[in-house]
């Protein structure tokens, strides 16, 4: 349910001046008078217009989903300077006192309070594969070759440039890879269970999405965040996602979340449902299905394909890379959002990390010291000695 404050100031109908930008909530098309918002995970995303048109979006987390402020602000830094990362180096995150009071702009120390710790960032031109993939399966669109593989080759380039700055994302999945449907480039939202070497895993990190979760993510049945929390965490989910890209279509079933994948078979690594997806898959691309076999099989990050071997596969398929742009699709707009928030699927369930308290710690094994023995060395006569003599004889005085 919609924050009350937000409700507050979407009535209201006036700019609010917050970090000197002048922005108001957009009220959804169908609920009048309330603001137009999207549940997701650990939060809950608002979607704000500046005095010029631009569309942004305000993540507000549930309580007690908060993560830390200086990770929150660290993780800007540490992302690839990429256009595929925005959302996480162009965010910024607000605090108590960034709403101002300036004449003719909407006001409320309620709200004030609440923007405390909230993150605004610009949204994304194009929809979460969710939304692409639910379009593609009523027939509202269809992907050709060139299309699906431009999606994956744009989702590991990301995956491929995490893995270089020795960091992950760690919950990719169908609502998290955003798509812009007019030049097919992919985009990374929500990193608020990234992970770098530099950084403390937070206590309210996640465990991944339902339908995109490693089996190897469970230790002695129950999730363990500490599993993934590692550089080459994305390769398990990069595997799931490049074969929805390469498979879904018109009529395919979606899963939980919206992917294809059963969690349960995920975990079990076995399953009706993943054998015909291993089928289809091998019919169309036999060395795909190979490196999804071996992600589903694996028993950690490392056993999973990495991007280079993705790549790989790209290079022998012998498919261009051409973007082919959709000159028919709709423009965004208040009421497409609003109808694709208003689709009806079960809420995935979030999977938090165990508290770090129960988790078990890992004592460090450190080397014994290696005993080293001086050894008595002779050295050589110092073959300057004589020389130095010689130049002494030149210089001394004639005797008298």
């Amino acid at each position: 349910m919609a924050a009350e404050e937000m409700g507050k100031w979407v009535q209201d109908r006036r700019y609010a001046v917050v970090n000197q930008r002048r922005v108001k909530p957009i009220e959804h098309n169908r609920l009048k008078g309330k603001p137009l918002s999207s549940q997701k995970g650990q939060a809950e995303a608002f979607f704000l217009v500046d005095d010029k048109g631009n569309w942004l979006v305000l993540k507000k987390f549930h309580r007690g989903r908060t993560p830390d402020r200086k990770y929150l602000i660290e993780v800007g830094s540490l992302l690839p300077r990429y256009p595929g990362f925005t959302c996480g180096t162009d965010r910024q995150i607000l605090s108590k006192g960034t709403l101002a009071k300036t004449k003719g702009c909407y006001y409320s120390a309620e709200l004030d309070r609440w923007l405390d710790n909230t993150v605004m960032m610009p949204k994304l031109n194009g929809f979460d594969w969710t939304a692409v993939a639910d379009d593609v399966r009523d027939g509202t669109m269809s992907l050709d070759t060139m299309q699906r593989f431009a999606l994956c080759r744009n989702l590991t380039k990301l995956v491929e440039l995490l893995e270089a700055s020795h960091s992950s994302h760690r919950d990719l999945s169908c609502g998290n890879v955003f798509i812009d449907t007019q030049t097919w480039e992919v985009y990374l939202i929500d990193f608020g269970s990234f992970h770098h070497p530099c950084l403390t895993m937070p206590k309210v990190t996640t465990c991944g999405t339902e339908g995109y979760t490693a089996a190897y993510a469970w230790n002695n049945g129950n999730l363990d965040a500490s599993k993934t929390w590692c550089r080459g965490a994305d390769r398990y989910a990069l595997s799931l996602l490049n074969t929805e890209f390469l498979l879904v279509n018109r009529g395919t079933k979606a899963t939980s979340e919206g992917g294809i994948f059963d969690q349960n078979e995920l975990k079990s690594r076995s399953g009706r449902g993943i054998s015909s997806i291993i089928g289809k898959l091998k019919a169309q691309y036999p060395p795909a299905a190979q490196l999804l076999q071996r992600a589903i099989s694996s028993g950690n990050c490392k056993d999973c394909p990495s991007p280079d071997e993705w790549n790989g596969f790209f290079k022998t398929a012998g498919v261009a890379a051409t973007p082919v742009s959709l000159a028919d699709m709709p423009e965004p707009s208040v009421a497409r959002i609003s109808g694709i928030l208003s689709r009806c699927r079960p809420a995935a369930p979030l999977w938090s990390a165990p508290a770090l308290h129960e988790m078990s710690a890992k004592t460090p094994q450190i080397p014994e010291r290696p005993s080293i023995i001086p050894q008595i060395v002779d050295l050589p006569a110092d073959p300057w000695t004589k020389k130095k003599a010689e130049h002494r004889s030149i210089f001394r005085r004639p005797k008298s």
